[in-house]
């Protein structure tokens, strides 16, 4: 373990003080391995799920578009790399690698998240308008989701993305290290969030049939994580 924390606080600091091209570099090869590894685990759980295991069941059963999975992930593809030129604006911002107490990693984790699902809520909002539907129509192609379809979105959308923790570090403190494993969390959270399948009832698939009915129906359900602000502002739809 200790060999383990020791390398990757090597790989941080290399990050860090390496020239922004190679920090550029690193990071896309990140974003792309998660993208891929995560997105092509979750299909295919989900396929060894439903044949294998006859357990859980996809929640829309309709056909995939003509090459809908290709198309996915080519535009989850250019996302990383959006992500990746965001991640150069981290290194500038960060406070410090990691959090020197456990009661500082705890706050940082928990005010980042409420931020996010704050921002997350209110740019999703946004990208429903006029002017912005048409960057968001790009996600929305996929109306019955895989898990290639989580980062499937124009570039202003990935833009906006990208730009989320840059925000946020701008005017909190937030480690290096919190803030990367937050991203990989969340990248692969999004990934599963898209599986369409519910693995067994409970929260978790929740979630899962939560975010399809957003593809399904439209204007309802814009919540990443939590359900508070669709509550709130009566967004919120269970069937």
């Amino acid at each position: 373990m200790e060999y383990i924390v020791t390398s990757i606080n090597g790989l941080l600091n290399f990050w860090v003080d390496t020239a922004w091209y190679i920090a550029l570099a690193m990071s896309a090869l990140v974003n792309l391995l998660v993208f891929f590894t995560a997105a092509y685990s979750v299909d295919k759980l989900s396929l060894w799920f439903s044949k294998e295991l006859k357990s859980g069941a996809y929640i829309d059963t309709r056909p995939l578009k003509a090459n809908q999975k290709q198309r996915e992930m080519k535009y989850g593809a250019i996302s990383c790399l959006i992500f990746a030129v965001g991640s150069l604006f981290t290194r500038e911002l960060y406070s410090d690698l990691w959090p020197n107490t456990v009661f500082n990693f705890v706050w940082q984790v928990l005010v980042f998240s409420v931020y996010y699902e704050t921002y997350s809520y209110f740019v999703h909002r946004l990208l429903h308008t006029k002017h912005f539907s048409k960057y968001h129509a790009v996600h929305h192609w996929s109306v019955r989701v895989t898990p290639w379809s989580a980062y499937s979105v124009h570039p202003v959308e990935a833009t906006l993305i990208a730009i989320s923790a840059p925000i946020f570090m701008a005017i909190f403190p937030l480690s290096l290290g919190v803030a990367f494993v937050l991203h990989i969390m969340g990248m692969v959270f999004t990934i599963t969030l898209h599986s369409n399948y519910q693995f067994a009832n409970g929260r978790f698939s929740g979630y899962m049939l939560y975010h399809q009915l957003h593809h399904s129906r439209g204007s309802v359900n814009f919540g990443f994580v939590n359900k508070y602000w669709d509550t709130l502002l009566k967004t919120k739809r269970c069937s």
